[in-house]
């Protein structure tokens, strides 16, 4: 070997074991608002970290709790199952069994979600900040149906929730503080 030669070696970039849970958070943050800034290593105001993004990412990403996952409340049956005594009965009592084999309620701390349909094809969501006005009508056997009337003029539905107390009270808990006064000075609309 001569002078001007010098040996060289490949050394491969070997980044230090990361945690999981940090794995989890960086890909969190990097689908947020200004991700394509963040990833081009640019930011308007210089440094890349502040307390108050780091405190929004730490409440975003708490876990979503479930409070009910499952099907309407099987008292919705009762009486459409009597009436297969009489011919005309059927179809409701078809009806209201399909409910129960094909609708699926969702309710968590962030949203609600509704699937239905063979296999759960459709659904429907929506989030708390989304309802501007809620209305709710109690039925027997302590299950009731609730309307969401949504931001965007929309409505969303939910017939035969079970445990109707306990999961307006959770709903209520979650949505903005001026649909929850609303609710309470108006109370149940079969109430009034």
């Amino acid at each position: 070997m001569s002078e001007s030669e010098t040996e060289s070696a490949f050394v491969a970039d070997v980044a230090p074991p990361v945690a999981e849970e940090d794995k989890t958070f960086d890909a969190v943050e990097k689908m947020g608002k200004g991700a394509a800034k963040i990833k081009r290593g640019k930011k308007k105001g210089g440094d890349t970290t502040s307390s108050a993004s780091t405190a929004k990412a730490a409440a975003t990403l708490a876990p979503e709790e479930t409070f009910y996952e499952g099907p309407p409340a099987i008292t919705e049956t009762i009486a459409p199952t009597i009436s297969i005594l009489t011919v005309v009965g059927i179809v409701p009592a078809a009806a209201a069994w399909a409910r129960q084999a094909w609708v699926r309620y969702n309710i968590t701390n962030r949203r609600i979600r509704v699937t239905s349909g063979i296999q759960g094809k459709d659904m429907a969501e929506i989030v708390y900040p989304d309802v501007v006005e809620l209305r709710t009508v109690k039925r027997l056997f302590g299950d009731g149906d609730m309307v969401f009337f949504l931001r965007d003029g929309a409505k969303f539905e939910m017939r035969n929730v079970p445990n109707f107390e306990e999961t307006i009270e959770f709903i209520l808990g979650n949505v903005d503080k001026d649909v929850k006064d609303t609710y309470r000075s108006q109370g149940d609309v079969g109430a009034n």
